[in-house]
């Protein structure tokens, strides 16, 4: 047989094993998603609503609040925040882990070479003198697994997913930080309107002392009022000093989410601009009838399936080990003494190999291992069904959270009124002589209490709202994401063989 007829021969082997690479089955359970244990409803329970507006369809939702040193924020803590840069990390981890599946599932050519010259005595010999010899290889190695059963293939499967889960992971980074920054940022506005509260009411206090002590130098009034006028004005100052420190250390968690130092600067702002700040207004009604695949979109719940599919995956990498391992070697090369004889058909060397493997006296181990495996699966299947509810619950919660939050706003709006209402009746009464100072200082504590609980309720009923969209996985009209793992198809019944 000539060497044009191996070398023909050596490739009509390679070529069968790919056929039989490409006709191979993958052994183990193939992915579908698992159904659910519990019945869950078509759309959300808590939706009660009979509104139809909606906020805008936009991927940057916190902009429809119309605050533009808060976009100035998100967009800073979206380019600066450590955590998502963590994430990214892991997103760029995966995706070489799965570079690297992938290339095992191809041939490895390998190309080496030797060159070596040595010195033997021929003293062991009684002769005299030495034997100086040359030694130059050059080889070309390839090496080539058949995949038959799958292990590889499956390895890449769940590289793949794990490559999915941990993008998604980064969304959900990026997503609990966009609200992260709109909640903390909410809060800070409260306690500056708190503040500028505290400060409005301490100098209607202060005018209100102004008014008794001069009303007692007179002689029209005891030294009680006064006394009582100036124990009010100084409550009001001492509540000033705590609202400052809640509001540097909400400054400072804000801070950190942008990835800066924490300084908590928002506390410094002037006693005027205090005064003057305010609550965003609310945003739209959120509309009846949502429906609860919007649930789909959510990168948490794509993260647990992906990490399903990739323990299902790893039960059939791990039962292709129980088969046997072929895998074909070639190498052609040229070896000879001297260079200038190296290309000659002589020098010209080569092989063909094929290796199997089978598992014998390890199968207790690997059967382990498959065991592992198989419950490492029920275990992502349970978690991912329990993600499943627990965003369920986030989405029925934070409904309910913007229904009556909503209500105790509309409630609070008309406590305010009243409150100043009686507040003016009560000083009318008061410069008329018809009533003592208790009256009006009542119904001045009344009326800061009402618009202290006004302020909170505002800020609950707007992170209500951040709290249903971070749930949803964004705003309900910014449409539905596509399947993510649709690859295997098939009922949702779970893994099946």
């Amino acid at each position: 047989m000539t060497d044009r007829q191996r070398s023909a021969r050596a490739l009509a082997v390679i070529a069968t094993a790919l056929v039989l690479l490409a006709a191979g089955c993958a052994v183990g359970p193939d992915y579908v998603r698992p159904e659910m244990a519990t019945d869950v409803p078509e759309v959300f329970v808590a939706d009660t609503t009979a509104h139809r507006d909606s906020i805008p369809d936009l991927d940057r939702w916190w902009t429809a609040f119309g605050d533009e040193i808060l976009d100035a924020l998100v967009d800073e803590a979206l380019a600066g925040n450590l955590d998502i840069q963590v994430a990214a990390a892991r997103v760029l981890e995966s995706r070489a882990l799965l570079g690297g599946a992938k290339s095992d599932r191809w041939p490895t050519i390998e190309v080496g070479g030797t060159a070596n010259r040595s010195k033997s005595s021929l003293a062991s010999f009684g002769g005299a003198g030495s034997i100086y010899r040359n030694y130059f290889d050059a080889r070309l190695t390839f090496k080539y697994e058949i995949d038959l059963w799958g292990r590889l293939a499956r390895a890449e499967e769940s590289a793949r997913a794990r490559f999915l889960q941990s993008e998604m992971n980064r969304r959900v980074v990026v997503q609990t930080l966009v609200a992260d920054v709109v909640r903390t940022w909410l809060q800070v506005r409260e306690l500056q309107c708190q503040l500028g509260l505290t400060l409005r009411t301490e100098s209607n206090f202060r005018s209100t002392l102004a008014t008794v002590e001069a009303r007692y130098a007179r002689g029209v009034v005891p030294a009680l009022e006064v006394r009582l006028a100036r124990q009010n004005l100084l409550n009001a100052r001492a509540t000033a000093p705590e609202q400052r420190r809640l509001l540097a250390e909400s400054t400072r968690r804000l801070e950190i989410l942008l990835g800066r130092y924490p300084a908590g600067r928002a506390a410094d702002m002037s006693d005027e601009d205090m005064r003057r700040a305010i609550m965003p207004d609310p945003l739209p009604p959120v509309p009846s009838g949502l429906p609860s695949e919007l649930l789909e979109r959510r990168p948490d719940l794509m993260a647990a399936e992906a990490g399903l599919h990739a323990n299902v995956a790893d039960v059939g990498s791990a039962k292709a080990r129980l088969y046997p391992t072929i895998s074909l070697t070639a190498d052609a090369g040229y070896v000879n003494g001297e260079l200038e004889d190296w290309f000659q058909t002589s020098s010209n060397v080569w092989s063909l190999g094929a290796n199997l493997f089978m598992p014998l006296i390890n199968r207790g181990a690997t059967k382990a291992q498959i065991e592992a495996a198989e419950a490492r699966a029920q275990q992502a299947a349970a978690g991912y069904q329990q993600t499943v509810l627990y965003a369920f619950s986030e989405v029925e919660n934070a409904l309910d959270a913007e229904r009556f939050q909503g209500e105790s706003e509309r409630v609070l709006v008309s406590s305010v009124h009243e409150a100043r209402r009686s507040l003016e009746l009560a000083e009318q009464r008061y410069r008329a002589g018809l009533d003592n100072l208790l009256s009006t200082l009542e119904s001045q504590r009344r009326l800061f209490n009402a618009e202290s609980a006004l302020l909170s309720t505002q800020r609950n009923y707007r992170t209500a709202r951040v709290n249903l969209i971070l749930a949803l996985g964004g705003p309900w009209d910014a449409g539905l994401a596509e399947p993510v793992l649709a690859e295997s198809g098939g009922e949702s019944q779970g893994a099946k063989e």
